[in-house]
């Protein structure tokens, strides 16, 4: 069964231009011929899966030549067709549509990532692969952990695509005892022990304070390294790298609070401020030492929180 319109009956239906439904012609989109008297020519099924896409009702005109009665036959007799069987297996990396599925493979991800074409790591790659299926092969790849989630992907992205979330949930799949190494420890040290190296409370207190001794004899007249002060205005965590390989990096903050007469402490206990439970996708961890963090806040009584990235 035929159904008969001109393209400026059908512009004016849609709500678009004149020449929108000719480029939908020309494109296959809208699939009609030419018929006479300046007239096109489509079945009436593909104009009913038309209105359809744009949730709208079949208009029958008395020039369009079609059978109303036969039309509402067909409409009642109709069944909903079967679901189109793909073949891709379930996906259970996401669900959300704005990790992927709205991606429109422009590339603009990989242009941004300051890492992409290591070890052939590209972004949309990633993002193509999760909404195909590809998930053990993910989940086998490197690529996640070479990540830095610094998050210039998602900014540049023109759709607003969430990669970053489909990153730490590729990380967060991984069995724990085949995340990478240094990684791995750090979150169980920092669980075991209040920071990702292990540093004794009694090594960080003796040395907290030998750097305020230090600062002391460099001019800060009576500087001494508050540690626990309750009542302090802000909590400072520190990056355990800083006390283990770098500590006279601790000092410049330092400074700058003595300078500007503020007033701040140290926690003698759980001070790590790098929570590799986030970045590992481990969300129990980081959820345990985050709330050590906010112990220390209610302990000490303090207003802000410093955190050292």
């Amino acid at each position: 069964m035929m159904y008969e319109f001109r393209v400026s009956e059908m512009a004016d239906e849609f709500g678009v231009h004149r020449n929108t439904i000719r480029n939908w012609i020309n494109s296959g989109t809208l699939r009609a011929k030419e018929g006479p008297g300046r007239k096109y020519l489509m079945k009436f099924e593909d104009y009913q899966a038309l209105c359809a896409k744009f949730g709208r009702k079949p208009q029958i005109k008395p020039t369009s030549n079609v059978d109303e009665e036969k039309i509402h036959k067909l409409e009642t007799q109709r069944q909903a067709p079967e679901p189109l069987e793909i073949g891709f297996p379930e996906k259970t990396i996401y669900k959300d549509a704005q990790w992927a599925d709205i991606c429109l493979t422009c590339g603009t991800c990989a242009s941004a990532c300051p890492i992409a074409g290591v070890d052939g790591l590209d972004p949309r790659k990633i993002v193509r692969m999760a909404i195909l299926g590809l998930e053990k092969e993910l989940l086998d790849s490197n690529w996640p952990w070479k990540c830095t989630m610094c998050g210039k992907c998602e900014n540049a992205c023109p759709a607003g695509v969430q990669i970053l979330a489909l990153i730490r949930r590729l990380r967060g799949m991984r069995e724990r005892n085949l995340v990478p190494g240094p990684i791995h420890k750090g979150v169980q040290t920092c669980l075991e022990r209040g920071n990702n190296l292990g540093i004794p409370k009694d090594d960080f207190i003796f040395l907290c304070e030998e750097l305020g001794e230090e600062l002391a004899e460099e001019g800060l007249t009576g500087f001494k390294t508050p540690i626990d002060v309750v009542g302090a205005r802000i909590l400072v965590t520190v990056n355990s790298k800083e006390p283990f390989a770098e500590p006279d990096d601790m000092k410049y903050w330092w400074r700058i609070f003595h300078a500007a007469g503020e007033s701040w402490t140290l926690s003698s206990e759980n001070w790590e401020g790098v929570n590799w439970g986030l970045f590992s996708g481990d969300d129990e961890a980081m959820k345990t030492i985050v709330g050590r963090i906010v112990d220390n806040m209610r302990r000490l009584k303090c207003e802000a929180l410093l955190l050292p990235e």
